[in-house]
Parts: C-alpha cells; sequence; structure tokens
C-alpha cells in the first residue's frame, strides 16, 4: 500500500526546498545586516525575531518591524525578502494545485481509501470481482436483502458507476486487475467477514486466475466463477471451486429441461428467481423441425439439447461448420427470408435466433415471424440495455445472459441447501412438481417466495434446549408451522428438504420428529422467516412452539415454574 504522505512530499521535494532556501536566505541576511535601538545604539536581530519577522512577511500578514524601527539596509532587504517570498509560494501552490489533479495520487488516494473501508467492515460481505450486466443484478439484490459487498472491476468507468448507484450502503470499489491476488488480498478475501468470492468478470482466465488465488488463500471460502468452455470450467472445478457457471451449457441444459419436464423448469426457475418477483411465466417448447440462427456457443448448446431430445434441426449461421451435416446447415447470417425458407421455417414449429448481436436476432426474429406467426421464439438478448426492443417483439422465451448468470449465482450464494434441492429436481416428475408449484402459488399469491435454513446445532441456544436439557415433548416439523410472534397463528411456510448428516429428504412430512444436527429448508414469507429467527434464538419461544404454553420470562418466574413442575 503507498504511504500517501512521503508519496506527496516526494512531488513537492522542489518548491519545499526552494521555500526552505528563501526562508533561510531571508533569516541568515536579516541577522547579518545591523540595525539601531530606540536609544540610536547599534543592535543586530537574533535569529527568533528574524524567524518571526519573516514568517509574518512571507504570508502578507504584516505586523510591523520588531523589535525596533528597521535601518534603510534592513528594510531594502525586507524588500528582496518580500518579492523571493511571493516568488517561492506561488511555485509551491501551483504545484500543489498540479498535484491535486495528479492521476496516480488520486489512485493512491483512492486506492487507501479502499483498503481502509474494507479493513473496517465488521459485516459479513462478498467480494464481487466484475460490475458488468451480471455484477449490477447481483449487488443489486444483495442490497436489497442488506448484504454487504466489495467490487472490483477493470475499467474505470463501470467502478463509477458503483460510486453513483443508490445502494443503502457505502460499498467499498476499486478499479483494478482480479487477477492480482495481491488486490484481491486487500479486497478483503482474507478477511474473516468475506464469505464469499464471485469471478463474473468478461475474461475466463482472470476469473480463473480468481478461483487460484481463493483456494490457495481461503480454500473453504465459498467461490463462484463464470467461464464460457468446457477447459476453463473444468480447471476451476479442479481448483475447489464450489460453483463454476458455465452460461452456455447452462442455457442448454435449462431448454432441455423446459422440453423434456415442463413442469420441473417451471418449479426450478421459481426456486431460482429473486424473492418478491412475480412468477415468471412456465414455457413448454413444442416438438417438430425447429430453425437455429447463430452457432456460436450458445446456437451448440441448444442444437446439442434438441439433439438429445430426438428433435430435427436446421442452423444457419454466416461461418462455415464442416463439422455439421450439410443437409441441416446453411451458411447466411438468417436475417433474410430466403435463407430462413431454406431452413424450413415454414413447417418450423419453433426458432432460436442467437446470435452475438441483438440487431441480428431482432431482424431475423421480425422476419421469421412475418413468414410463419405461430413459431415458437425463443430469442437471445446480449445487452439489458435493449430490454424494450426484445418486449416490443414479444418473443416467447429471451434468454438475457446476464440473468442467467445472475440466478445461477445467486441461488449458490444464498442457499447451498436451496442449490441442493433444485439439483434433485431434475430426478422428479412433472405430476410431482406440478402440485408443489401450485402449493408455493397458493401459499405466496404468485410472488417468488422467500427462502431461509433453520440450524438445529450447538450454534442453537433454543436447539440445545429442545434436544439436551429438555428433549420432551419432542420437537416436530409443525411446530414450525405456526408463529411464536403471533400467538401461533399459522404460518405462510413450507419445509422443502430436511438433511441429517449426510441423508437428505425432499418435503417431509409435519409429524416427523427432528434430531439434534438437522438443517431444515423453508420457503414461504416475511413474518414466518422472522418468527423461525425468534424461535430459534429465544427458549422461551422453542418451548411456546412445543407446549403451546406462555413460558415465564423473568429468572424468579423461571424458579418457580421449576419449583411447580418438581412437586
Amino acid at each position: 500500500m503507498p504511504n500517501i504522505f512521503f508519496l506527496m512530499l516526494r512531488r513537492l521535494r522542489t518548491p519545499i526546498i526552494t521555500l526552505i532556501l528563501i526562508y533561510a536566505i531571508s533569516v541568515f541576511g536579516l541577522v547579518l545586516i545591523p540595525g539601531v535601538d530606540n536609544a540610536g545604539q547599534p543592535y543586530r536581530m537574533d535569529f527568533f525575531h528574524a524567524i518571526y519577522f519573516i514568517s509574518y512577511t512571507a504570508t502578507t500578514i504584516g505586523f510591523g518591524e520588531i523589535p525596533y524601527a528597521f535601518t534603510s539596509a534592513q528594510r531594502m532587504w525586507v524588500l528582496v525578502c518580500i518579492y523571493l517570498a511571493v516568488i517561492g509560494w506561488t511555485y509551491a501552490l501551483s504545484s500543489i494545485f498540479a498535484l491535486s489533479r495528479d492521476q496516480a495520487l488520486a489512485k493512491a488516494l483512492q486506492y487507501t481509501r479502499f483498503s481502509s473501508k474494507v479493513k473496517r467492515m465488521n459485516e459479513p460481505f462478498y467480494l464481487i470481482c466484475g460490475y458488468g450486466q451480471t455484477g449490477r443484478i447481483l449487488c443489486e439484490v444483495l442490497d436489497t436483502q442488506d448484504i454487504r459487498f466489495v467490487v472490483i472491476d477493470q475499467r474505470e468507468e463501470r467502478i463509477n458507476e458503483v460510486a453513483l448507484a443508490d445502494y443503502h450502503f457505502d460499498a467499498p470499489f476499486h478499479a483494478g486487475d482480479a487477477a492480482n491476488p495481491e488486490l484481491l488480498k486487500v479486497a478483503g478475501l482474507s478477511h474473516p467477514r468475506c464469505i464469499g468470492v464471485l469471478g463474473i468478470t468478461g475474461n475466463e482466465n482472470t476469473n480463473l486466475s480468481i478461483a487460484i488465488t481463493a483456494y490457495v488463500l481461503r480454500p473453504k471460502l465459498l467461490s463462484i466463477c463464470r467461464s464460457k468452455n468446457q477447459e476453463i470450467s473444468d480447471n476451476m472445478a479442479s481448483f475447489g471451486t464450489n460453483k463454476v457457471i458455465n452460461m452456455f451449457e447452462a442455457v442448454g441444459q435449462q431448454f432441455q429441461l423446459a422440453m423434456h419436464a415442463p413442469a420441473v423448469s417451471h418449479l426450478r426457475k421459481i426456486l431460482s428467481d429473486f424473492p418478491g418477483n412475480p412468477f415468471p411465466p412456465s414455457i413448454k417448447p413444442p416438438k417438430g423441425h425447429w430453425v437455429i440462427v447463430g452457432y456460436g456457443r450458445f446456437g451448440r448448446s441448444i442444437h446439442k439439447a434438441l439433439s438429445q431430445e430426438g428433435i430435427s434441426v436446421h442452423i444457419i449461421d454466416p461461418d462455415p461448420q464442416p463439422e455439421l451435416d450439410p443437409q441441416i446447415y446453411h451458411k447466411a447470417l438468417g436475417v433474410d427470408a430466403a435463407s430462413l425458407k431454406t431452413a424450413g421455417i415454414e413447417h418450423a414449429v419453433g426458432l432460436f435466433v442467437c446470435h452475438d448481436d441483438d440487431a441480428n436476432n431482432l431482424s431475423s426474429l421480425a422476419t421469421a415471424r412475418a413468414i410463419n406467426p405461430a413459431l415458437f421464439i425463443v430469442a437471445r438478448q446480449n445487452l439489458a440495455t435493449n430490454h424494450l426492443l426484445f418486449k416490443a417483439f414479444a418473443p416467447s422465451f429471451i434468454s438475457i445472459r446476464s440473468e442467467v448468470v445472475a440466478h445461477e449465482a445467486l441461488r449458490a450464494m444464498a442457499n447451498p441447501l436451496l442449490a441442493q434441492f433444485v439439483l434433485t429436481l431434475v430426478t422428479k416428475e412433472d405430476e410431482w412438481a406440478r402440485q408443489l408449484t401450485s402449493d408455493i402459488e397458493n401459499l405466496c399469491q404468485g410472488i417468488v417466495p422467500e427462502h431461509w435454513t433453520v440450524r438445529l446445532n450447538a450454534k442453537n441456544p433454543a436447539a440445545v434446549q429442545a434436544f439436551l436439557a429438555r428433549p420432551l415433548p419432542a420437537l416436530q416439523i409443525k411446530h414450525f408451522y405456526h408463529s411464536v410472534i403471533d400467538h401461533g397463528r399459522p404460518l405462510q411456510c413450507i419445509a422443502l428438504l430436511r438433511r441429517h448428516g449426510e441423508k437428505d429428504i425432499l418435503l417431509p412430512k409435519a409429524e416427523d420428529t427432528l434430531r439434534f444436527g438437522d438443517e431444515l429448508l423453508f420457503i414461504g414469507d416475511h413474518h414466518a422467516q422472522q418468527s423461525h429467527q425468534a424461535m430459534c434464538s429465544e427458549v422461551s419461544l422453542m418451548e411456546y412452539a412445543r407446549t403451546g404454553a406462555e413460558q415465564p420470562q423473568s429468572w424468579i418466574f423461571r424458579k418457580i415454574a421449576a419449583w411447580q413442575e418438581r412437586i
């Protein structure tokens, strides 16, 4: 970390030395030039009075001639000193003003402030490396949940956006290379309050460096990194990255799940969405002939998904694709009617436009719809700023790259049990998922519910009382379905998963007896979450949940109640 004080002294070395020389010469001259006192006797000014006089004269304060009136020689020397001091101070002040505009010093000051803010953080926080579209979405969601974060990005203009963002707290930010381990350490990677690091920059090698640094400095820290190809993803996973998000593979897997099990896909989207949002729409892509416009990494993932479902596909791309069968490939941009008709758009059931340019995607979408209005259209949106254009064209489904990554990252960050539950969904039948979706919709009136975890371990004082001190009556899941704050009113929540050790039980029954060490995943409204937090923090509230009887609060009444139990 640069020492700002000595850095400034180094930059101001010449003007400071100039001022020192001017003062020294001026003082020495006043001491050497003889004067007279009030009695007319010869007098020489001492160094103290000379320094005092030059100090207020050089700064144009002017307290008069001391200790006696000056002679003509003294006044001539003082006149020289005044002009020397004006020149010296002009030079010094201009150097100070120039230093204030120095970009290197400004960066050093910002770096020092950034480091100090991170060191002073006393609440859990995430280190977010990359403030693109995905980073903005994640920061907004974390801010609404009152979770702190630190932001690093290579580009200065993006960091300036953090400074102007209307977040609830002053988020530390810095413009720098996140691949630098020293910067990651200063940004809080080694901070005891850091609970996770996210490598979501646009550079895969930078994200890989973040994964490696996190593995070396904090092996047990939650790390989430974004990747675009499988080789980098495998490399990140080898360094212990908890969640590797390959956005192209994620889109292909989601689309395949939507075709194979639409109800499961819809439930997965609900549980992966941000709490408080309306339920995402349910989509069921039709089976038949599909046309893919654009054969980049997005297009390849979709082609793989459709092929695994045994669906016929025709691909349009402006670049040669020698690995494709010429019968299912046509070289064109895919925005004109001729190329789309060659691909069979007239009898196709669906169209996937996945160029990395939004203008081409919109043009292809509009042309295809004019030929076949009944098409089920999936459109890739690259820039969030183009949402009004895509909304106006109203495709059946919009795949936004930043939102896909943000949803995947948030699920891994927010709740490991929820992430495990979502992974388990792919093994379930559509009917099971449809029934659970209906229950969640009735519970939350079509709003994505909040989710939280209740841990019945030694860190939970109420759990220690319920399982070790007073194990009867036995604690059951049904005791969490009534409020301990509002006199036993039924709570709007559902237990999705119960974990004990390595065993997970989906949708545990209300009558299930709990054991010490259990973890419970709940979804529901904010009141249910508050009730569970209160229940786990107060022994008396846990006792009220189990027995239905109000527990004495004061020490005296607790002693009386214990005495009455012994009688």
